[in-house]
């Protein structure tokens, strides 16, 4: 036997040096840490992306820089929104999505109980009424321009508004909206759960909730794309390959052992508490398809959502949305 064992020991080693080089590596910026991108953390840290051959590296780029990030050839693959999507290649910045785990948008807007009350308004009056409370009120959002910013424009146009003509945003972070909320230096803000469960804890009520189902003509709506360069996946279609079927693996665990992907999610956000992380994941949860296939119906509202939030003309809407994706590389 021992004679042999050199032998063994080289095939283990040869066995190993070949399984080393059939895994690729590839990048993923990811613009917050945020449940939205749920299926990439379940994918990364289950090793569902190892066991497929891909290594990830996740980075964390703020805001628009992700997907710009994408375009620049700095990283393989971002997350962003079918409108930040359908926005890039309407002014001539092509990109392809070639997966979608979200597909409802996740903001809620709400208003502070004092508001609340100054509009006489119940959590149990239809979406229409509660809309119509945001004539005249402050709303924080994250950023001007961002899809949170878009979402609470159209919403204000649902309920006959002219934009910012007949209310007012201040653009902040989270953690700022919530205090802001407390003192009254905002009538109310919008933004995705766990920050919007934390305001209604506190006696905010809801205007509006994309996650509840409310805003229907907007879904589906690719809330969480994985975008590349156009030409990406045609150079380094193994990668492509590796990278779906890791989020497929991710999503059909999310679905059917949830109660196991929401305890590895949590360690991610050990600081939000127990309560208003399950209530934020359950709302995830219903909005995560069980296959990451991007759909075009997906970017037509996506493209309508722009262009009602006036965050691009009727001129410059893409014609051929086929452009924008492709699921070529879904096994």
């Amino acid at each position: 036997m021992r004679i042999f064992a050199p032998i063994a020991a080289l095939a283990l080693a040869l066995c190993s040096t070949t399984a080393r080089a059939d895994v690729e590596q590839t990048t993923l910026a990811i613009p917050t840490l945020s449940l939205t991108f749920s299926a990439a953390y379940v994918a990364y840290d289950k090793g569902f992306w190892k066991d497929e051959g891909l290594d990830v590296k996740i980075l964390s780029i703020a805001g628009v820089g992700a997907a710009n990030a994408v375009l620049a050839g700095s990283v393989d693959f971002a997350n962003t929104t079918g409108s930040a999507a359908t926005r890039a290649v309407a002014r001539g910045q092509p990109m392809l999505a070639v997966a979608n785990t979200l597909d409802k948008i996740q903001i809620e807007i709400v208003v502070s109980k004092a508001y609340a009350e100054k509009m006489r308004l119940s959590p149990a009056d239809p979406p229409e009424k509660r809309l119509l409370a945001l004539k005249g009120a402050k709303i924080a959002v994250d950023a001007p321009n961002s899809v949170v910013h878009a979402y609470v424009r159209y919403a204000a146009r649902k309920a006959g508004m002219q934009s910012e003509r007949d209310f007012t945003v201040a653009p902040m972070q989270p953690p700022a909206m919530m205090q802001a909320l407390r003192t009254g230096q905002v009538d109310g803000f919008a933004m995705s759960r766990p920050w919007t469960s934390m305001a209604r804890r506190e006696g905010a009520v809801t205007l509006v909730s994309s996650p509840a189902g409310e805003l229907s003509e907007l879904n589906p709506f690719p809330y969480n794309l994985f975008v590349t360069r156009a030409d990406f996946c045609q150079t380094k279609p193994s990668v492509c390959r590796k990278m779906l079927a890791g989020l497929q693996k991710a999503l059909t665990y999310m679905h059917e052992q949830p109660k196991e992907a929401m305890a590895l999610l949590r360690t991610r956000f050990d600081k939000t508490e127990p309560d208003l992380f399950e209530d934020a994941f359950k709302g995830t949860l219903a909005s995560t398809p069980r296959t990451p296939e991007v759909k075009e119906i997906g970017f037509v509202r996506a493209q309508d959502f722009l262009v009602a939030s006036g965050l691009i003309t009727e001129q410059e809407k893409v014609s051929n949305l086929a452009q924008l994706y492709n699921n070529s590389w879904m096994k």
